[in-house]
């Protein structure tokens, strides 16, 4: 009797008890996790459609040339660190072509307000220079029209301040400049076309 019972005591239990070993991959893989997290939240890489879009987005012409270390700034972009920081200026991967966006955000609500598209220095050497070609914006700042010269500055405004960029061509625009209401219009329907300004592809104007 006293046999038996020893040996339901003794019987081997069917658990085996984690190893330092076992440890150690759980942390290495929370570890990782927590890497790809941090390079995530800090990446100016620009996910297409993980923002939310412009209400009303127009696009015009610009044609601004850019100086090689400015393009270099722009390239590197800028994610804010903290709620203070109120933007994120973040790049397009380039086309097939060499074609890059930058696109400019309010950092907390993730909207797009600015992109600038930009093209490469031509590739033959003829002195030529790289452009930021035209630039697409939100025409709908709370039921204000904001055009084209207005959302240009602002846009030079934020590079100058967030990446440093030169733009030697362009005066220094103060920032009193930036989002005054005198120099926006009254707020507007659009459609097709409005002083020379297009509406960009996939904007519906309202009936």
């Amino acid at each position: 009797m006293t046999s038996h019972s020893n040996a339901e005591q003794e019987a081997p239990t069917t658990g085996l008890p984690t190893t330092d070993s076992e440890f150690d991959v759980e942390e290495d893989a929370h570890s990782d996790v927590h890497e790809e997290e941090m390079k995530k939240w800090v990446s100016t890489s620009y996910e297409c459609g993980s923002k939310k879009p412009m209400k009303e987005p127009l696009i015009a012409p610009w044609g601004l040339p850019i100086s090689d270390a400015d393009v270099e700034k722009l390239k590197v972009g800028f994610k804010s660190r903290s709620m203070d920081d109120q933007w994120d200026m973040l790049i397009e991967d380039p086309d097939e072509n060499g074609n890059i966006s930058l696109h400019i955000l309010r950092s907390w609500l993730q909207e797009e307000c600015y992109i600038l598209h930009i093209v490469p220095k031509p590739s033959n050497d003829d002195g030529g220079s790289a452009k930021i070609q035209s630039i697409t914006w939100e025409g709908n700042k709370a039921g204000s029209q904001c055009d084209a010269e207005q959302a240009k500055k602002e846009a030079v405004i934020l590079s100058r301040g967030h990446l440093h960029c030169e733009f030697e061509t362009l005066p220094h625009y103060p920032s009193s400049v930036f989002w005054d209401p005198r120099l926006l219009g009254p707020p507007r329907r659009p459609s097709g076309t409005h002083g020379g300004v297009v509406l960009c592809q996939g904007y519906f104007p309202v009936p």
